[in-house]
């Protein structure tokens, strides 16, 4: 079965993306608008792989898995909307693949992990202990939580990649319907490091959608964004900090990189070059700019030039990005 991601550096147009599919026959999405970020988020499948594999340790590896697990608990309503009921009892399997044995046991990791009630009771009870008489103390090596387990995990990385890829696999199938040929999942990988999540998932692909860096501005803005840096000279930092990896992605088959603007401008090139990227014939394109309208979305381009509240912000972005600057049909002094 085959996967595809459409991903963005935020704000910067990917969903466009996801509406132009969804005109084509074969493509299921989640029953539900959720992001799909369960590789890429911290104690997610990429920290599993650096404590597992990049940097294993006799503690950190099993303490590693046990905070996916509880990841995966804690963000269990946001994927069973995109992969079902299976979710806990799939992601139970795999942990379960990755440990090699469990054994009474814990250090000050799991300590920390405990709910506040029990984290209270043995910090209130090696306090008392400290202050008791010398013979009523607790000993030093005291087993205060009795009940906790800790897990051993090592595998090498062709391991930790075939039961990651059996995993997610898993899950994709239960997602999927009898007529599907492709699987969208939403931002389900990282627009930094990309090839490293390329190894969790079999036969994915990624588009990635990038968007000039004055609308993302004034679109983040408007809405009032808390996400990205409202000082010009921080955002175009923070722009071009994300855009470092980019030379390395264009080099792999898997990996397409557009602008959002193409999609509008140059619309007849971009997606057939789409169209082409994901082996998808154009027959299948059976609700023609139904979701995906682009003299709609024009209207969401060269945002600076009808708001004049960020005008030197926008002249700070200009400079500091030149590179990144789109070149518009009608505007001959912007840089591609």
């Amino acid at each position: 079965m085959k996967k595809v991601t459409c991903i963005s550096y935020h704000a910067t147009g990917s969903g466009a993306v996801d509406d132009y599919l969804r005109e084509f026959d074969g493509f299921t999405y989640a029953p539900s608008d959720v992001e799909c970020r369960f590789l890429q988020d911290p104690d997610g499948i990429s920290d599993l792989e650096y404590n597992l594999v990049d940097n294993w340790h006799r503690l950190n590896s099993g303490f590693a898995v046990k905070r996916y697990k509880k990841f995966a608990r804690m963000n269990k309503r946001t994927y069973q909307l995109i992969f079902g009921k299976c979710w806990l009892d799939e992601t139970d399997k795999y942990i379960r693949d990755l440990v090699d044995f469990e054994f009474p046991g814990y250090w000050h990791g799991d300590v920390n992990e405990q709910p506040f009630i029990p984290w209270a009771i043995y910090k209130i009870r090696r306090a008392f202990s400290k202050i008791m008489p010398r013979k009523y103390r607790k000993t030093q090596d005291y087993n205060y939580f009795p009940y906790l387990t800790s897990y051993h995990c090592a595998c090498s990385r062709e391991e930790f990649y075939q039961k990651t890829q059996d995993y997610t696999e898993a899950l994709c199938e239960k997602m999927a319907r009898p007529d599907t040929e492709y699987l969208v999942l939403d931002q389900c990988v990282s627009t930094t490091n990309v090839k490293r999540y390329l190894n969790y998932i079999r036969d994915l692909k990624v588009i990635i959608v990038d968007r000039d860096p004055r609308d993302v501005y004034i679109q983040a803005m408007r809405d009032g964004d808390h996400v990205l840096p409202h000082d010009p000279l921080l955002f175009a930092k923070q722009y071009r900090d994300m855009r470092r990896t980019i030379d390395d992605e264009i080099k792999d088959p898997r990996i397409l990189r557009i602008h959002f603007e193409d999609l509008i401008y140059r619309y007849d090139f971009t997606t057939k070059q789409i169209n082409e990227f994901l082996g998808i014939s154009e027959e299948k394109h059976k609700d023609l700019r139904k979701h995906f309208n682009p003299d709609i979305s024009i209207r969401n381009t060269q945002l600076w030039i009808n708001d004049k509240n960020y005008n030197n912000q926008i002249k700070i972005i200009e400079q500091e990005l030149e590179d990144f600057l789109y070149l518009f049909p009608n505007r001959e002094d912007d840089r591609q």
